[in-house]
């Protein structure tokens, strides 16, 4: 089943666990009845329907991960209660902030458990004065981790490169104060939530980090978005690539097109050789070098391909000294 979930409600601040990600989801999925069929335009005009409602849920629609503990999802309604979500509107100049659900109630045996949803966070839910995100709601429910989910849900429809300030995006996900440097915040939660959803193998991304000028400082990350499909595409130019290898060959791709100005048929000829940098763990992050180098000389597409035949050279000199067991990893990764 496909959600339509606001905008808003997707860059909200709030920080929750697996389980109570997957309550909220259903609380999203709760509303999309009146959302059938719906334009964006019409989308924008809508208005919440309700004052508070109260939601009645199967506990085993949450244990989509086949497991019957169904504590830990009693567990997360309580989290739920003293979780507050913040979100503020520039464009209304309006302030959110409540709990995301109250009063949780539960009788043992039953298999359900209920829970009111107030005026706040539906009013939230119903705002798509600002768009909104679509997902796929049975992988959003399977994903590992609220990372992955969250990631997911930002960049499952985005069709071109984004780019977020790792401020605003540790605010969105409430770990500021968790992660307070940033290679933290990439090694702990923008890496863990790449890989599940390599692993998950579903629409997925690459990354870059952008410093400020004159600074070492990373100050924003762009996500280059790489769909399940494209990996389909590929896979005649690359058959024996790992997942992991052909969601950087896509990116590789998409960032020639969409940054250094290249054509597909001009991407196509280098495909080879984009092949062979896509082994190179760190090869979006490469690129954008070479594409900031050739910006600031004025420097042509052959620049482009000679600094990438460079970077392919430089990478292969340097895995031969690496440890045995760095090497064995990289090999399994198809790397």
């Amino acid at each position: 089943m496909k959600l339509i979930q606001s905008f808003l409600l997707s860059v909200t601040r709030v920080r929750l666990t697996l389980y109570e990600q997957r309550i909220l989801i259903k609380i999203v999925e709760s509303a999309q009845g009146n959302l059938e069929g719906l334009s964006l335009a019409q989308l924008r005009k809508i208005e919440n329907p309700f004052t508070n409602i109260n939601l009645t849920l199967p506990i085993r629609y949450i244990l989509s991960d086949n497991t019957k503990d169904y504590a830990k999802v009693i567990e997360a309604c309580h989290g739920l209660m003293s979780r507050r979500f913040e979100f503020y509107d520039p464009t209304t100049r309006t302030y959110y902030a409540d709990t995301v659900i109250h009063n949780v109630h539960h009788v043992k045996g039953s298999g359900e458990v209920s829970f009111m949803v107030s005026k706040v966070l539906l009013d939230v839910i119903y705002d798509f004065s600002l768009g909104y995100k679509s997902y796929d709601l049975e992988i959003a429910l399977t994903l590992p981790t609220p990372y992955a989910v969250r990631m997911y849900v930002l960049l499952n429809e985005q069709a071109k490169p984004i780019t977020w300030d790792v401020d605003k995006l540790k605010n969105m996900f409430g770990v500021e104060s968790k992660y307070e440097q940033t290679a933290d915040f990439i090694k702990k939660v923008v890496e863990p939530a790449r890989r599940a959803l390599n692993d998950a193998k579903v629409n997925s991304f690459t990354y870059k980090r952008n410093t400020a000028e004159g600074s070492k400082k990373v100050t924003s990350l762009t996500f280059f978005p790489v769909k399940c499909q494209q990996i389909v595409e590929v896979e005649d130019d690359a058959p024996f690539m790992t997942h992991e290898v052909k969601v950087n060959y896509v990116a590789l791709r998409l960032f020639l097109r969409e940054q250094a100005g290249f054509t597909t048929k001009e991407v196509n000829i280098h495909a080879k050789l984009l092949q062979k940098f896509a082994k190179v763990p760190s090869c979006v992050q490469e690129l954008s070098y070479i594409h900031h180098r050739a910006t600031k000389s004025g420097y042509g597409k052959g620049y482009y391909v000679n600094a990438i035949k460079s970077e392919i050279e430089e990478w292969q000199d340097a895995r031969k000294v690496l440890p045995r067991a760095v090497k064995k990893e990289l090999s399994q990764a198809g790397m």
